[in-house]
């Protein structure tokens, strides 16, 4: 699968508990046995139909080439989701993006690629 970078949305406040083995392991993996991820054409759907109530979100950047475990690529809707089966090492997060609302009450996330 070659994509330049997968994005995984949390709550802020769980930034500390999700990482503190030094793995990424979000309450999503203990629910579903998956860390689901999206692509960046993805990520801005799914934080406003899947987070509705929350203000606030982080958005994690992990580099693909930084995982060592298989990954599921599955359709939901229109959103390709990427499921990890295994939680990884929090060296492969490149970074993290505060996000908020906006006064409408929907989040903007605009992924640019440069060659």
């Amino acid at each position: 699968m070659e994509n330049d970078l997968y994005f995984c949305l949390i709550e802020p406040d769980s930034w500390k508990s999700v990482t503190q083995t030094g793995n990424f392991i979000p309450d999503s993996f203990a629910e579903s046995g998956f860390i689901n991820c999206y692509l960046s054409n993805d990520v801005e759907t799914v934080a406003n139909t899947t987070y509705t109530d929350e203000t606030e979100l982080l958005l994690v950047v992990i580099d693909p080439l930084r995982i060592h475990s298989p990954i599921k690529k599955e359709k939901e809707g229109e959103t390709s989701v990427l499921k990890l089966s295994e939680t990884f090492s929090i060296d492969a997060i490149i970074d993290r993006i505060r996000l908020k609302k906006s006064k409408k009450g929907r989040f903007s996330i605009h992924i640019k690629h440069f060659d």
